[in-house]
């Protein structure tokens, strides 16, 4: 019999409840935009230097205001904050249903960006909702809640192809259907996290706080961290879809049953990751994990075909799913609790000018360089992402009462 105390918090707050029942219907509409967006962009004629540039400006958005709005959320609370970035958003998925041309579309990723910058608060604002010797485990619950509803919703690529052969819709239609669907599940989601603003017991800023931050060292070190991590995963992993589709071929059904495929192993391993961690600490954890990567970055530049792109995709992503509980846990746990979303925005900020390079540069070096130039880029960044977490780490300590051990 399995003890699930050991996996998830002890204590689960009716708040926390609405919170992650927002966050399983988000799932459903990332896991239907992960299938679906990029060859939805392919079917409109889009290269993979456009598809660069596009997703650039999501990054460009963030960049600009994820600080004002972790700030802002410190200052004056979480709700406005949150309150903005839902109708921004909303405004984003509009334009991007209509869109057809490459202008329109950067002006959606612009807004998303925009949109996006306030989700800076919602990870401080989840972290206060468990006890601080918790946290482990409730972002290992809300990873496996969020992957497992990704991973259902990556299932809604093996629609297209029905709707073009028993419908006879044109494949572009097909596709902008299902993002329909995704758009409908991230409007439903927003009730869910109103009502977690509502009952939550959310401290009110104080009055009078210093403007100088006492975490600003956790802050640069997670900073480089992420930055290290963003330019690697963003020009490969977050080009995938275009990857195999020029590759092997790969539609939307064979990529909606990879991906779901996936999600599932990965929600297994972030409930079972924190568990790992409280045997060998979380930034000895957290290495191994990034360093056992790097062989499968560099096995992609050797598979012969998409069977086997799909073994080393699953493999790789299992074995960084270990981390994924892990990072935003020990960041919060070493954090200062009145800091949170300020540190939060601030790291999210510094490292966004990967974001904005990653995805453009992945496309360049796949189309004038070579396909598989990205993953052997990717292997030597993951190397140095995994020795740079635990020479800058591993001396953390905790704060708010913590006393899960770090390293």
């Amino acid at each position: 019999m399995i003890d699930l105390s050991t996996y998830i918090p002890q204590r689960i707050s009716t708040p926390a409840r609405r919170f992650l029942s927002a966050t399983a219907l988000s799932g459903l509409g990332n896991g239907v935009f992960s299938v679906i967006l990029q060859l939805y962009l392919i079917s409109l004629g889009f290269s993979g230097s456009q598809l660069g540039s596009i997703f650039m400006w999501s990054s460009i958005g963030q960049l600009f205001l994820t600080i004002p709005a972790g700030v802002l959320a410190d200052r004056y609370g979480v709700k406005p904050v949150i309150l903005f970035g839902f109708i921004v958003t909303g405004i984003s998925m509009g334009i991007m249903l209509t869109g057809r041309t490459l202008f329109m579309f950067s002006v959606a990723w612009l807004l998303l960006g925009v949109g996006n910058s306030t989700g800076s608060v919602f990870g401080p604002l989840f972290s206060s909702l468990f006890d601080p010797d918790d946290l482990a485990r409730a972002f290992g619950l809300q990873g496996g809640i969020n992957i497992a509803s990704t991973a259902i919703g990556s299932l809604f690529g093996l629609i297209p192809p029905l709707l073009v052969s028993r419908a006879g819709f044109t494949l572009t239609r097909s596709y902008w259907s299902m993002l329909l669907i995704g758009v409908v599940f991230f409007v439903v989601q927003l009730p869910m996290y109103y009502s977690v603003l509502t009952l939550a017991d959310i401290k009110k800023p104080e009055e009078k706080k210093s403007h100088i931050l006492r975490s600003c060292g956790v802050e640069v070190k997670f900073s480089i961290l992420y930055t290290i991590q963003n330019l690697a995963y963003g020009a490969f992993i977050g080009l995938f879809p275009f990857y195999v589709n020029k590759k092997n071929g790969a539609e939307s059904g064979a990529l909606g049953v990879l991906f779901f495929a996936v999600q599932l192993i990965r929600a297994v391993v972030n409930f079972g990751s924190p568990k790992i961690a409280d045997r060998y600490g979380s930034v000895r954890t957290i290495t191994a994990s990034i360093a056992g990567t790097v062989p499968f970055w560099l096995l992609f530049t050797w598979a012969p075909s998409f069977a086997w792109v799909s073994l080393i995709y699953i493999a790789r992503m299992a074995v960084a799913s270990i981390s994924n509980p892990l990072m935003p846990s020990l960041f919060y746990r070493i954090l200062y609790e009145d800091e949170k979303a300020t540190a939060n925005s601030i790291t999210q900020t510094s490292s966004m000018v990967s974001n904005i390079i990653a995805p453009r540069l992945g496309g360049h070096m796949m189309e004038n360089i070579h396909l598989e130039s990205t993953a052997v880029m990717g292997a030597g960044l993951y190397a140095l992402y995994s020795a740079s977490v635990y020479l800058l780490l591993r001396n953390e300590k905790p704060k708010n009462g913590t006393e899960v051990p770090l390293d």
